[in-house]
């Protein structure tokens, strides 16, 4: 099974990149997209938009926090590249697809330890 969590990683790294595109076509199709409204209608719609809102920025927080801190103790490079996707693209993308690379660095580090020993 072990060998197995990178990949399963990719697959949600690759599901939430596929739901950001089915979900802003339909913005995009739906025209006259507005960022601010986009915002605040994540605030102001109803309570369950905010609860979802609240929820999602206080995980994706964490994440992002998470990642940074991760990738120092690994030494992994070019972290802002994540960092960069969680905004441009999605953190539904960005997050497990930093999972796959951390997991590929610990693997890597875990052979370069037992070849040592």
């Amino acid at each position: 099974m072990r060998k197995y969590i990178p990949y399963i990683y990719l697959i949600l790294s690759l599901l939430g990149l596929i739901a950001f595109f089915y979900v802003n076509k339909g913005i995009a199709q739906a025209g006259n997209f507005n960022v601010i409204d986009f915002i605040s209608s994540t605030w102001t719609a109803n309570f369950y938009a905010k609860s979802i809102s609240v929820d999602f920025w206080v995980a994706a927080t964490t994440g992002l926090f998470f990642m940074m801190i991760e990738a120092y103790r690994l030494k992994m490079k070019k972290v802002w590249v994540f960092v960069l996707l969680s905004f441009l693209v999605a953190f539904a993308f960005a997050f497990p697809l930093f999972l796959f690379f951390r997991h590929k660095k610990l693997h890597a580090k875990q052979i370069t330890e037992q070849y040592r020993a």
